[in-house]
């Protein structure tokens, strides 16, 4: 099975221009997606026309599913999309990162923005069962992160263990911070391996040349596919893909082929 996570960065962002506008990197984000061929597409900072354009783009092969960050039709920031001619939707749902997960729009512990969990429960044609959560954590508070990690563990620890969970998002902080440590405390682990698990991911349009202070963040790495449960990671990539020094987003994308064990 094959999986992308992707910031796309929000449409709406006041200051860009040029490169950085969402028209004119659109097709170049299609083709970095349809060039890996995901089965799974989940993603960051998508607003209402962006979804739009990914259900135009991707629509016949994909359903998708998204909670709000507001209430109303405000958001659909973590949108998940799966190939419905290889699975089944058993259940899903959405639930907000602060002290009133359930109440919509609500943030807590300092957080800047709203930030949420978007979760579906997907059956494979041979029946297999596993589990994606796509969420983004909080770029500003530290706390904020910590008590998020906190929640994502306490809500996957209900689940079988023998049920496969991958974890995909924009987690706004390096592996050495105590956010990435407290999901690992869990059985979180780490797509990414050896030196490209250090590699950033956030490069504010610049690519290899990005030289950005992440402060507390950390060094740049924000972006993860994580396993949990009785899954292995096969082949899993940066995405570098740009087109005359145009770039999908300001963060690369993250790939990464995953294979479940045999159930007994």
């Amino acid at each position: 099975m094959k999986i992308m996570t992707c910031n796309i960065r929000f449409s709406s962002m006041g200051g860009d221009s040029g490169p950085r506008l969402w028209a004119n990197r659109r097709e170049l984000c299609f083709d970095a997606i349809s060039r890996r061929d995901p089965d799974i597409l989940c993603l960051q900072e998508c607003h209402n026309d962006q979804f739009r354009d990914f259900t135009a783009a991707f629509g016949a092969e994909y359903d998708a599913f998204h909670g709000n960050s507001y209430p109303g039709d405000y958001f659909p920031e973590n949108a998940v999309f799966y190939r419905r001619s290889l699975f089944r939707n058993l259940g899903c749902g959405a639930w907000h990162l602060s002290e009133k997960p359930h109440v919509c729009g609500s943030k807590s512990w300092n957080s800047e923005c709203v930030r949420f969990v978007n979760w579906l429960l997907l059956c494979d044609g041979s029946g297999r069962q596993f589990r994606v959560i796509n969420t983004h954590f909080d770029h500003a508070s530290q706390l904020s992160r910590e008590k998020s990690a906190e929640m994502v563990n306490e809500d996957s620890s209900v689940w079988d263990p023998a049920l496969p969970q991958i974890l995909t998002g924009d987690l706004n902080c390096d592996p050495d911070n105590q956010a990435i440590k407290i999901l690992e405390s869990a059985g979180w682990r780490d797509t990414l391996l050896g030196d490209d698990r250090w590699a950033l991911t956030c490069h504010e349009f610049n690519g290899p040349e990005s030289r950005v202070d992440y402060g507390i963040c950390g060094k740049g790495r924000m972006d993860y596919v994580f396993l949990r449960g009785p899954a292995a990671a096969g082949k899993t990539e940066i995405v570098r893909d740009s087109r005359n020094g145009v770039w999908p987003s300001d963060h690369y994308f993250v790939f990464s082929e995953i294979t479940f064990a045999e159930q007994k």
